[in-house]
């Protein structure tokens, strides 16, 4: 089985300065809702495929979505969503 790729993220993935480089990122989110897995993208510019219950220096993913992740750290919970879709040009 193959998984291609969100258009969305697709789009902004081509496209200078569409994510800020210096915050953890969500690339992109795959799998079926009981096994979903999030691509993220690190500050250092690493990217990593978590889990719920994976730990990162931000937090522990508690929860993966259609769209968006939930971290649990020292600061309390954190959302990250998925990138908007970029504007079409008029």
């Amino acid at each position: 089985m193959t998984e291609q790729t969100n258009k969305t993220t697709a789009d902004l993935a081509t496209q200078r300065g569409a994510l800020p480089l210096r915050n953890l990122q969500l690339l992109g989110i795959a799998g079926p809702e009981e096994n979903r897995r999030a691509l993220l993208r690190t500050a250092g510019g690493q990217t990593r495929l978590v889990h719920v219950g994976d730990s990162l220096r931000q937090g522990t993913i508690v929860a993966i979505g259609e769209d968006r992740i939930i971290l649990n750290g020292g600061m309390g919970q954190r959302t990250l969503t998925l990138p908007d879709a970029p504007k079409a040009a008029a």
